[in-house]
């Protein structure tokens, strides 16, 4: 996509208006955004002084340390996979630390190693990095130390200023990234991006943003399936919920298929396959479903995922950050879709179904697009137009093939 096309850039500007022109002549508003910028500016000056005499920051040796804080759930540091890589591949030698909202996503993407290293949960120093990244719907530089970048990687410096250039034409949207990337999704929505074009052109790198690069073998090997009693056995997996990260409260997610579909398409492919074992995952944001024939919910580690999903005859979900995590691996996906873009987030290689009884509303209420309906719906209606024999018919096809 040409981002400096006139439409693509009257489309941001209209975008970056609908703030202004609610806020404006608002005092109210304005003075919220002030003292979210000053509350900001405080907290972080004092944790830099205090804690900056308490921790301490990586070693100042002859290589590059890249901190990396990986935003969102494991779909979105699935997608921020492609953009490490690419800059992977412009410094081999860089240490790289990660830092993720999702807890423990980077074992499910990355192998640990003297150049990988993972950071326990908390609030890392990252301005104690040499240059520090954030990543989500966007790529957002935080830090760069360019004294140190110019001893350690200065053929680094190059790309560096042109990230700032690109960054700097979202400088609306990337000066609060929390707030702002809401519009932002909905943006790439409407200009029929994929999920991490945004990602490839803010990271100055233009890599391929349907790339599906294959995760390490360590992370796929079968050898893990024994743990499970899974190892030499034919099996589907399924999931239904969300994220971990979320706090849903008795909720029950917009993206989730009622569970009398749940049950209803078990037993027909229970009918059919009647040798293949039926495999629920899940975290603490997915119910236990007794249909199952064996149910993984809350047992399983995220590092077990990959090789779980990667041996799958096929993997059944919503959207969901096991359908992005399985875009490198060799399982294929069937995906329900209810109030995401299937443009947005579908992959070529997937059965992506969805019906459009009333559209996506991804993002439209902030946080509580994940439960609450924009429609005033108690669930969503794109899910409960997909019927289990519908769904059914599109796993025959996709097993079927796999079988022959």
């Amino acid at each position: 996509m040409d981002f400096h096309n006139d439409r693509t850039r009257l489309s941001l500007k209209a975008l970056q208006m609908l703030p202004q022109m609610y806020g404006r002549d608002c005092r109210a508003v304005r003075w919220a955004f002030a003292y979210r910028r000053l509350r900001n500016a405080l907290w972080w000056g004092w944790r830099r002084r205090g804690l900056s005499c308490i921790k301490k920051g990586p070693p100042k040796d002859g290589r590059l340390h890249v901190f990396w804080h990986l935003r969102g759930g494991l779909g979105d540091c699935a997608a921020a996979r492609l953009a490490v890589l690419a800059l992977r591949a412009k410094l081999p030698a860089a240490v790289f630390y990660y830092h993720t909202d999702s807890p423990s996503a980077a074992s499910a993407l990355f192998v640990e190693d003297e150049k990988n290293i993972f950071l326990l949960a908390g609030q890392p120093l990252w301005y104690k990095y040499d240059v520090a990244f954030e990543t989500c719907q966007s790529f957002k530089t935080v830090h760069v130390n360019r004294a140190r970048v110019q001893k350690t990687a200065p053929e680094f410096l190059p790309l560096l200023d042109e990230m700032a250039k690109r960054q700097n034409e979202f400088a609306f949207f990337l000066s609060d990234n929390y707030l702002m990337e809401d519009l932002l999704g909905r943006f790439a929505v409407e200009q029929k991006l994929p999920r991490a074009a945004l990602l490839s052109y803010l990271s100055g790198t233009d890599f391929d943003p349907l790339a599906a690069p294959p995760l390490p073998p360590p992370l796929t090997d079968g050898a893990r399936l024994a743990r499970f009693g899974l190892q030499g056995k034919k099996y589907i997996t399924f999931h239904d919920g969300i994220d971990a990260t979320f706090h849903l409260r008795g909720s029950r997610p917009l993206k989730s298929w009622p569970e009398k579909n749940w049950r209803e398409l078990a037993r027909l492919l229970k009918e059919k396959y009647s040798d293949i074992t039926l495999v629920q995952l899940g975290g603490k944001n997915s119910p236990k479903y007794d249909f199952a024939d064996v149910c993984l919910v809350g047992q399983t580690r995220v590092e077990d995922l990959p090789a779980l999903l990667n041996h799958a005859l096929l993997h059944i979900d919503g959207e969901s950050g096991l359908v992005q995590l399985a875009r490198f691996l060799q399982s294929r996906c069937l995906v329900l879709f209810g109030p995401t873009d299937k443009d947005f987030f579908g992959l070529s290689k997937n059965i992506n179904l969805k019906e459009n009884a009333c559209g996506s509303c991804m993002w439209l209420l902030g946080t509580a697009w994940h439960v609450t309906c924009a429609l005033g719906y108690k669930t969503c209606r794109n899910m409960d137009a997909l019927t289990p024999e519908k769904v059914f018919r599109a796993a025959c096809g996709a097993l079927d093939e796999v079988l022959k």
